[in-house]
């Protein structure tokens, strides 16, 4: 991936009159014109055309995207702005221009897998009863760095809610790299990338059936792995099309009551294009009628804050694009928030505040178990 293979869709940015900025959540967090996705293609075009230096304020600059996809929503051209900045970052990287924040995670990244610089293979294992831990399952569940950093309360529902339903074949991935490895993809290491992505496939690929409670992992797994040359034999899902499957033919134990307002995770909506799913099984657990943060929602979602390489290299911008979205989920009235994403849960809960953000996992382990 070189940025010269971005050259049509730079030059289309370059010279439109900026109609996606009012969906970027890094510009509305920051209120700033230079971080617009027209101005970072911009300078991604400068930096392709050696028109400026990879390094300084201008490559900054670059990693002020929270890689949602929004911008596309409202883009006739269709334009990929994450991959194309992606392909600007390795240049950044390349020639050592990278800001210290970034440098700093890579580093953290590469000593220990994941980007918090923690030993998240011994916390899951210790975390997680041992039953669970059956990495010769026919279908495993990929932890992902977020919910091994919790698996108490990020994993341990998925399996209550599998024995509750009888599902007793799958088990949890555990000789393998808890992380995905899209840090270094959104960083620019796209070797570092490659090289992550077929230490997790060789595992990996023994099953039948991968699970992914993050739809950011399932995406990179399921897709971007591929279009590295890395491939994972097994079939990629996330939990929530697990979960579809399982739940089919069985009645939840109870309904529950409350009024639930839904955040759509840009990976599970705007890349996998699976936002009815989740959407389908809380229907079918809730007395009412689930709410939407119209006009947020859907395809038209706002980025709850937690994508990208923000919430590591820029956390208060990202703290506020968590802010805003709380705001947009609240102003309807609801009661809970429900979503299908450990970030998007972590980043509206603990960092935002405001309403009570639960997980459409724990959700429906109370309405059937």
């Amino acid at each position: 991936m070189k940025l010269k293979h971005f050259a049509r869709d730079l030059g289309r940015c370059t010279y439109c009159p900026k109609l996606c900025r009012f969906c970027c959540p890094a510009s509305e967090a920051e209120h700033a014109e230079t971080v617009t996705p027209w101005f970072k293609m911009s300078l991604a075009e400068m930096l392709r055309l050696g028109r400026i230096e990879p390094a300084g304020e201008p490559a900054e600059t670059l990693y002020h995207c929270f890689a949602c996809l929004h911008c596309r929503t409202h883009c006739r051209h269709g334009v990929d702005v994450p991959t194309a900045l992606a392909a600007a970052r390795a240049l950044v990287l390349r020639a050592g221009g990278e800001p210290d924040s970034v440098r700093e995670l890579l580093a953290r990244m590469r000593a220990s897998g994941n980007p918090w610089g923690e030993d998240l293979g011994s916390r899951l294992r210790d975390g997680l009863d041992a039953r669970f831990q059956v990495p010769e399952a026919q279908a495993v569940v990929f932890a992902g760095c977020r919910s091994a950093r919790e698996p108490s309360v990020q994993l341990e529902p998925l399996f209550d809610l599998l024995e509750a339903v009888d599902v007793d074949y799958v088990g949890l991935a555990v000789e393998v790299e808890v992380c995905c490895g899209m840090p270094l993809w959104q960083a620019g290491d796209l070797e570092g990338f490659t090289a992550h992505a077929r230490k997790v496939a060789a595992v990996l690929s023994r099953a039948r059936t991968v699970i992914c409670p993050c739809p950011t992992c399932a995406y990179a797994l399921g897709t971007l792995y591929g279009l590295h040359d890395v491939r994972i034999s097994a079939r990629v899902l996330t939990a929530d099309a697990f979960l579809a499957g399982a739940l089919a033919d069985r009645n939840p134990a109870r309904t529950l009551p409350g009024q639930y307002v839904f955040h759509d995770p840009c990976f599970q909506t705007r890349y996998l294009e699976q936002g009815d799913g989740p959407r389908q099984l809380l229907a079918a657990v809730l007395e009412s009628p689930l709410v939407e943060p119209e006009p947020w929602s859907g395809d038209d979602a706002s980025c709850c804050g937690g994508g990208g390489l923000v919430p590591y290299v820029l956390p208060e911008v990202a703290a506020q694009a968590a802010r805003i979205r709380m705001g947009q989920l609240a102003a309807t009235g609801a009661e809970k928030v429900a979503s299908c994403c450990p970030g998007c849960a972590q980043q509206l809960g603990a960092v935002a505040g405001g309403l009570p953000v639960e997980d459409l996992i724990e959700i429906l382990r109370r309405a059937y178990a």
